[in-house]
């Protein structure tokens, strides 16, 4: 549920891009994302590269904020640094769904580079290597 999306994210409606959380741990984290027509980035029943970007910098998000939570800390924002080789195969369209993993490959204090593939069943559409920096305020 949405609701319980947001205890692990900084983001707040409407650019929420992640509908429920399926797996998180230290390492890894696992989100689903039905695309509707309602979606701020959607165009013409599409969802554009944008949209792909987000949803995958928000799944890396859920595994920053579940390590944040247990080690006591609040969910803290987090900044996209670099983008590597974002390959796309096809966009999603309203009523697809997507499953959104995130594997981490290596962390220095605030600095994240995080492995992600984004598939609808079976099919992966898009890849990608994101580097993330978290913030304190």
């Amino acid at each position: 549920m949405k609701e319980d999306v947001i205890n692990w994210i900084p983001q707040r409606e409407p650019f929420v891009f992640i509908d429920a959380i399926e797996d998180v741990n230290e390492t890894h984290a696992v989100t689903r994302l039905s695309i509707s027509a309602d979606c701020p980035l959607v165009q013409n029943g599409v969802l554009p590269l944008a949209g792909l970007m987000e949803n995958a910098a928000q799944t890396c998000a859920v595994r920053a904020g579940w390590v944040q939570k247990q080690q006591g800390d609040a969910v803290k924002k987090g900044y996209i640094g670099a983008v590597k080789e974002m390959a796309v195969s096809r966009f999603p369209r309203v009523g697809e769904t997507l499953r959104t993993e995130a594997n981490l490959i290596q962390e220095v204090m605030n600095i994240s580079l995080i492995e992600c593939t984004i598939r609808i069943e079976d099919e992966v559409i898009a890849t990608t290597t994101l580097k993330l920096a978290t913030i304190e305020e």
